[in-house]
């Protein structure tokens, strides 16, 4: 091979791999800032459980699918609002107003969206209000675009000194422990249809990388993890793959329901 071929070679599978990381990292958000999500506003039922996206990677349809079929999944109305806080910041004020019992965080990181000091402080402070929370794939750490939210760990009871990176998974998941998360998907082992990848400290595993959260189900030797974290009456509940990417019906609008509703407490 003569030393030119043998130098567009190597560009080739530098670039072929450079695309490689580029699609592990986040998926695609075709158009996802010229054209925001429209949502016809109702009222929620009186007792419905309210959930909220915040500053987020971009709309679902799985949110508006869950807003009208929810009782495909269980007894408890819900009403998730995907527009009014998906693409800008906010404060604690905003928080209290939507009256949320439940913040969503859809892979914000994958999104590009970088938290400040104030809106991770507001979060935490809602939470610690009484108020649950669910965070997806890429929420801490996005370093390929250098967005740094480690400072939200701490609300999953995970560590923020960890560095978080990125990797495919087989998307099956297997349950170490009972709960209402799993409430309707039956057996030890759920396959998820969502985004194929899994949010990762640098060390390659979650395996002692929990911190005080509790795994709830495993997939791939703990390359992927659903992890729970209580703590003042709140829940946290993290998951390192994007089950919301893309997915109506099945195991992933179920799993996503019972993390919706299943530790709300309407009072």
């Amino acid at each position: 091979m003569s030393a030119k071929m043998l130098v567009t070679s190597v560009l080739i599978l530098v670039i072929a791999s450079t695309a490689a990381t580029a699609q592990i990292a986040t998926p695609l958000r075709t158009a996802r800032e010229e054209i925001p999500a429209v949502q016809q506003k109702t009222e929620p039922t009186a007792n419905a459980v309210t959930a909220i996206l915040v500053k987020s990677w971009g709309n679902n349809p799985v949110w508006g699918d869950l807003n009208a079929n929810w009782s495909t999944y269980g007894t408890i109305p819900v009403s998730v609002d995907y527009t009014t806080l998906i693409q800008s910041d906010f404060t604690y004020t905003d928080l209290v107003n939507s009256n949320a019992d439940v913040i969503i965080l859809s892979d914000p990181a994958g999104g590009l969206q970088q938290y400040s000091s104030a809106e991770v402080a507001a979060i935490a402070k809602y939470v610690k209000a009484g108020h649950s929370i669910l965070a997806t794939y890429v929420t801490f750490q996005y370093q390929g675009e250098n967005i740094d939210n480690r400072a939200l760990a701490p609300i999953f009871g995970l560590s923020s000194s960890l560095t978080y990176n990125y990797v495919g998974i087989s998307n099956e998941f297997t349950k170490v422990a009972n709960g209402c998360l799993f409430n309707k998907i039956p057996g030890p082992i759920g396959k998820s249809n969502g985004y194929p990848n899994s949010q990762v400290p640098s060390n390659g595993t979650w395996m002692g990388n929990l911190g005080s959260a509790i795994a709830g189900a495993e997939s791939d030797g703990y390359l992927g993890v659903i992890s729970g974290y209580r703590k003042a009456g709140a829940t946290a509940i993290y998951i390192s793959n994007m089950p919301e990417y893309n997915t109506t019906g099945g195991e992933d609008e179920q799993f996503l329901y019972n993390a919706i509703t299943c530790y709300v407490v309407k009072k």
